[in-house]
């Protein structure tokens, strides 16, 4: 019994967040109906959390410099229902860091991995910068495989 009220409350708080009225690219992705599982590498709440990751990190991780813009955003594979059934995107892209410098970054959306798994959630890197392998070598987790 309480295992199938658990369920039923997961269940409306699902459609909720499906039908409420916000933009398509702020809106918590299920995948009712075959769409598409995650953001595109080019919606703007997906640049601020590439951007928002590297201003939380430690200051000695990226030596205080922040992003400020990212260009030549493209995606290089989309991968869903494969060993994980979640839905990832991997993007790459061209930062311009505060500091005047351009590198590049390399970001992967996965579903289901944001607050409480309502959502999805961003990892992104800037292989130069990753000077502590925190992504592997060469931003490795966060490139397609």
């Amino acid at each position: 019994m309480f295992l199938l009220r658990k369920f039923s409350f997961a269940l409306a708080m699902a459609a909720v967040f499906y039908a409420s009225g916000a933009s398509a690219e702020n809106r918590a992705y299920f995948s009712f109906h075959k769409e598409p599982r995650v953001p595109d590498c080019t919606a703007a709440s997906v640049q601020s959390a590439v951007a928002g990751t590297l201003a939380r990190a430690q200051l000695d991780y990226a030596g205080g410099r922040t992003i400020t813009g990212i260009t030549k955003i493209r995606e290089t594979r989309y991968q869903v229902d494969g060993v994980s059934p979640l839905a990832r995107r991997y993007c790459r892209g061209t930062a311009s860091l505060s500091d005047g410098s351009v590198r590049a970054v390399h970001y992967l959306i996965e579903e289901n991995t944001g607050f409480v798994g309502l959502s999805w959630n961003v990892e992104a890197c800037l292989a130069p910068l990753d000077k502590w392998h925190v992504y592997g070598a060469h931003c490795s987790t966060t490139r397609p495989r």
